[in-house]
């Protein structure tokens, strides 16, 4: 069964190129929606129900911040409710949504009404962000993906199997930590926060974690300043995660995919030790990338896996037909989903792209977009970007019609023009639901200039 775009009347699209919203393998794959007013001014608690209103103090100097923002808030979230509907289902069926946050000083504001529009809400990962890019973007953007009932392929709805108030390690918000529908189990982001502690301390060095954790350890003070904070942290994030499995008949085997936020890219070799300690052997398909925030204050990473219950569905890994830049498979089916690595620009030689001399005989057109990107090496990098993609599909088995949802992560709002070139080029009829997060650093090393998340749907 093909893949179904998705109407919503009187929603403005943030992405006008691409639908609201995407219907396929039992799922709906929601675009990134923002908040903004189509008529571009600030927005106010006017705009709001009464219930978030009363949080306005009265003065309209005091309240000009907080009213914008918290109507920001709630104009994505009842965008997002009118596509779901639309879709055939609601937000208790969300299973996993994230959301971008130009300042996360003013994360309290979208809680209030996260907590008011979603009772229970779904797994999250909440994420700083250079800026909200799209049309009517200002201070929030949400993607999400959901159950869709009327599929013949529906798995079941969401069942709840670890809330947000979890007695021995409760969640950083208002979110459920873990949700499954059928088998496939998706997990909130997980940060370096002893939450079940008073105070909730951030895990800071090797001597807050016990000494089975400590493996990296040196002993001497200037190393293990260095490498502690962010070994340490990710070895207690993936220990939680373990435990959170654990506490559902699960394993670290049964991660079929992770997505990886880091706050600093220098950090990328220390995780991935860590990481590997993990995942000796069925590592997940893996993207990494680099926020401007993670977490609280403090925290270097957030790791978000998507898992699937033993024996229920089949996993199968995708190789990489190029050298492996990390540890895990360049996809991973589970079930009717298929989970991309992130698709970074390497080029025939197995290097990060740099220039249009990489792409063979269509070096003319990616060098006539050099000028107009803000890094002469994106261009080429998005071309590999998408060959990899779609070579990574041909691999899997699927068509490149079978794609429902990509989110790409790039350095500036102006070099969207330049990935809309080149996908249209490759992809010329793509239909996935869409969303693009600008950050400083879009992918695992500094050099990167793009990275494509994706996931594909076997519409069998």
């Amino acid at each position: 069964m093909p893949l179904k775009t998705v109407q919503a009347e009187g929603v403005p699209q943030a992405w006008p190129e691409y639908p609201l919203a995407v219907r396929g393998g039992g799922f709906v794959f929601v675009s990134g929606t923002r908040g903004g007013r189509p008529d571009g001014q600030a927005g106010s608690f006017s705009d709001v129900p009464s219930v978030l209103s009363k949080n306005s103090q009265g003065f309209w100097l005091v309240d000009e911040q907080e009213g914008d923002a918290t109507s920001d808030a709630w104009n994505a979230h009842a965008r997002m409710d009118t596509i779901l509907k639309a879709a055939g289902t609601q937000s208790d069926q969300i299973l996993r949504q994230r959301m971008w946050q130009k300042d996360k000083r003013f994360f309290p504001v979208l809680e209030r009404v996260r907590k008011f529009c979603q009772p229970e809400a779904a797994p999250s990962s909440g994420l700083g962000v250079s800026s909200v890019g799209g049309r009517f973007g200002r201070w929030y953007g949400i993607e999400s993906i959901a159950v869709d009932p009327e599929h013949p392929n529906y798995l079941g709805p969401r069942r709840v199997l670890t809330p947000a108030l979890h007695a021995a390690n409760p969640s950083a918000s208002i979110y459920s930590q873990m949700v499954a529908s059928g088998p496939l189990v998706f997990l909130a982001g997980h940060i370096p926060i002893r939450t079940a502690e008073p105070r909730k301390p951030v895990v800071a060095s090797f001597d807050d974690i016990p000494e089975q954790g400590r493996f990296l350890a040196t002993g001497r003070s200037h190393p293990d300043a260095r490498d502690g904070p962010i070994a340490a942290q990710t070895w207690f994030v993936y220990n939680e995660i373990q435990r959170a499995l654990e506490s559902n008949e699960m394993s670290m085997r049964d991660i079929v995919h992770v997505r990886v936020y880091l706050s600093d890219l220098r950090d990328l070799a220390i995780f991935h030790r860590v990481h590997t300690h993990f995942f000796a052997s069925s590592a997940p398909a893996m993207t990494i990338v680099g926020f401007d925030e993670v977490g609280h204050k403090g925290c270097r990473i957030e790791i978000e896996p998507t898992a699937l219950l033993p024996g229920r569905l089949q996993r199968t890994d995708v190789s990489w037909n190029c050298g492996r830049p990390y540890s895990g498979p360049a996809a991973c089916r589970a079930g009717p989903l298929l989970f991309f690595a992130g698709m970074l620009g390497i080029d025939s030689k197995g290097c990060i792209a740099t220039s249009a001399d990489s792409v063979g005989t269509e070096v003319e057109f990616i060098r006539s977009l050099e000028d107009a990107s803000s890094s002469p090496s994106l261009p080429a990098q998005v071309w590999w970007a998408w060959r990899r993609l779609l070579d990574t599909c041909k691999a899997s088995g699927l068509g490149i019609d079978c794609i429902a949802k990509t989110v790409v992560y790039l350095r500036e709002e102006s070099d969207v023009a330049v990935y809309e070139a080149i996908r249209s080029k490759l992809h010329p009829h793509a239909q996935p639901a869409f969303d693009c997060v600008f950050v400083q650093n879009p992918g695992p090393i500094e050099s990167v200039a793009v990275q494509i998340d994706a996931t594909a749907v076997h519409c069998d």
